[in-house]
């Protein structure tokens, strides 16, 4: 290649892989494979993605992926009961639909550049924590100053082979086809904030029953952990005494189908430390988009 068609390559205008537009160097993402995607484009895929680790037809299928995402977000996620911390925000915000199974991660900053939501499935992550970044001072003998806080998610991803993982596939985690890397979402920016990370912890804790095995102080019953384990514990037996009789007698009915169905779901929330309640949810309204 020429210095001149370098030059081209580099600065010149280049022809949109993703619709055909033409694009100049300000506006534009060179992909993996070399081919370049315009601003306009961009707008349509995920800010937790980088466009350059993706080859065209990946793009592509990432925004076929983000746009039904975004029905999803339409038809059942937006008119959803919600928990959202920090309730209002500056920066960023984690939107919790404990009915549907699902969270928005809401950004003040990429709102107006964004055309669909960023939405993720419960049973996509696979770690959370909070943070709190502080710089240097300009002085010796100052003390850090505050940057920001927040939540850190790590989701599953395709190369975490859950599959062959028996830990997190007992869990009942599934990976998110394109986010690879961990995401930072900043709540506060000031120290002078209400700090919200610790609700967001609290509420994740929750979804994955981190204290589900802890009984109040003058509680004497079961915990929770105890109840759903014990549940599971019968379920099993059921299912198995309902199997042995549906191969003796050929058939299960319509009612006797329902109670197994019930019985297996309870086993799934034991394994799973009760996450399997939320896969099901967010299953049930993925399905009223497909």
């Amino acid at each position: 290649m020429g210095l001149g068609d370098f030059f081209k390559k580099s600065f010149g205008k280049q022809e949109c892989a993703l619709c055909g537009s033409e694009c100049g160097v300000m506006h534009r993402t060179k992909l993996k494979d070399g081919n370049f995607a315009c601003n306009i484009c961009v707008r349509e895929c995920s800010k937790y993605v980088r466009l350059s680790e993706l080859t065209t037809d990946e793009v592509k299928g990432h925004i076929e992926y983000m746009r039904r995402q975004e029905k999803l977000y339409q038809k059942c996620f937006k008119d959803a009961k919600r928990d959202t911390y920090p309730s209002a925000f500056n920066k960023q915000a984690i939107s919790f639909a404990d009915d549907l199974g699902m969270f928005e991660i809401m950004d003040r900053d990429t709102s107006k550049n964004k055309v669909n939501h960023e939405l993720f499935r419960y049973d996509q992550v696979l770690g959370y924590e909070a943070y709190v970044e502080k710089e240097k001072p300009m002085e010796a003998g100052k003390p850090e100053e505050f940057k920001e806080s927040g939540v850190k998610i790590r989701l599953v991803g395709v190369l975490d082979h859950i599959e062959h993982d028996p830990v997190k596939a007992k869990m009942g985690l599934k990976a998110h086809p394109y986010i690879k890397r961990e995401i930072k979402v900043t709540f506060h920016t000031k120290e002078s904030d209400v700090d919200y990370t610790a609700n967001a912890v609290a509420h994740f804790n929750r979804i994955f029953g981190v204290n589900d095995d802890q009984k109040g102080l003058f509680s004497f019953g079961m915990s929770t952990k105890e109840k759903r384990d014990l549940m599971g514990a019968v379920a099993g037996v059921k299912t198995a005494m309902d199997a042995v009789k549906a191969a003796k007698d050929g058939e299960i009915s319509e009612e006797k189908a329902k109670e197994v169905e019930k019985n297996l779901n309870a086993m799934s929330d034991a394994a799973t430390g009760g996450l399997a309640v939320y896969t099901r949810r967010a299953d049930e309204a993925e399905a009223q988009i497909d």
